[in-house]
């Protein structure tokens, strides 16, 4: 039982001791040379290199010259704060140089030759863990990038949504013959929008009624009545969206209207047979009154940038008043002063990542 007791003694003694053993890190065969420019991480170079180290480790470091005595300056940094741990200038002699690490830290370990040539040598470099719980850190690294930025506040001019500012187009009223009549039983008005147009607005009113119904919008109590009132015109209060609708007569009547370019505006005054074609976002047909609110996006583009809002009177004797009115909005160009947070500054910087 004595005996039995000195073995297990014996070995737990010799496994204690194993793990005081440093462990190795690295064995290099290195050319130690003359000036480093700049040490950078990810760039293997002669005379820089990077481990890692776990908290309580020792670090013995040893260097060989290939010739005996010759001269080397040493530096130890530790990468995150650059700070230094531990310098020598020509040093004929490094042997188990011994560095407490106070945390789990990356240390740059620099080496320059002391002459005027590079020193080829043999670099040692072990760690003795302070206890098994860290004896196999791995003490490789890799790095990966991150960006740092520098921000500066600043007070800048900023575009914000203004106030919808309507232009009146057309406001006409215009005599459109019967077909007996020698004057024409068409009619092509053409108008431009202009060039930040939000969205525009047309009426169309046929005789003196459509006219005077328009007219009494003005003592509606609906919405945005109070704007009609400031001097609005119903067409822009639509367009502004004060109130929700314009009058519209749906009973039958004789004209009907059309939008279409230049060219075949020409065509469908001068010829009733000719191969005039009207574009598909708005037409009417046998109306006495209509009106719509039209986007850029179904506003088609034209070779003069015009449009041409063409009418016919289907009616046999009669001659016939039309009002049209075309009103176009835009936003208001307005800027505010506003408090702007800017990178001034970015830079990217390494950081080591410890293996597994």
């Amino acid at each position: 039982m004595k005996y039995k007791f000195l073995i297990l003694t014996l070995l737990w003694t010799a496994a204690a001791m194993a793990q005081k053993q440093p462990l190795s890190v690295a064995e290099l065969s290195i050319n130690i040379p003359v000036s480093i420019e700049q040490a950078l991480p990810t760039k293997q170079q002669d005379g820089v290199y990077y481990y890692g180290f776990q908290q309580g480790d020792k670090v013995l470091l040893s260097i060989e010259t290939e010739k005996a005595g010759q001269p080397v300056n040493l530096e130890v940094r530790e990468f995150a704060s650059g700070s230094m741990i531990y310098k020598a200038r020509d040093q004929k002699k490094v042997k188990n140089l011994q560095l407490t690490v106070p945390q789990k830290m990356v240390y740059q370990f620099i080496l320059t030759s002391a002459t005027e040539k590079p020193i080829p040598a043999r670099l040692h470099l072990k760690r003795q863990p302070n206890g098994a719980e860290t004896r196999h850190f791995n003490t490789n690294i890799t790095w990966k990038q991150s960006s740092d930025t520098t921000w500066a506040t600043t007070t800048d001019k900023v575009a914000i949504k203004g106030e919808l500012i309507p232009t009146t187009l057309i406001d006409k009223t215009f005599r459109v013959a019967s077909k007996a009549n020698l004057n024409p039983s068409r009619v092509a008005i053409p108008f431009k929008l202009p060039p930040n147009t939000v969205h525009w607005v047309y009426w169309v009113g046929v005789g003196q009624e459509s006219v005077e119904e328009l007219k009494n919008m003005t003592s509606m109590a609906a919405k945005g009545a109070a704007g009609l009132t400031a001097g609005v015109s119903p067409v822009a209060a639509f367009g502004l969206g004060l109130i929700p609708s314009l009058p519209q007569v749906n009973a039958s009547g004789n004209i009907d209207y059309y939008f279409m370019s230049k060219a075949s505006a020409d065509k469908f005054v001068a010829d009733a047979d000719s191969d005039w074609k009207h574009f598909g976002f708005a037409q009417g047909s046998g109306i006495i009154s209509d009106y719509k609110k039209v986007l850029p996006s179904e506003t088609p583009k034209t070779p003069d940038g015009a449009l041409y809002a063409v009418f016919r009177n289907s009616n046999t004797v009669t001659g016939l008043d039309i009002t049209l009115k075309v009103v176009a909005f835009e936003q208001e160009k307005k800027y505010v002063n506003k408090q702007v947070r800017k990178p001034v500054k970015i830079e990217q910087t390494l950081l080591p990542v410890f293996g597994e």
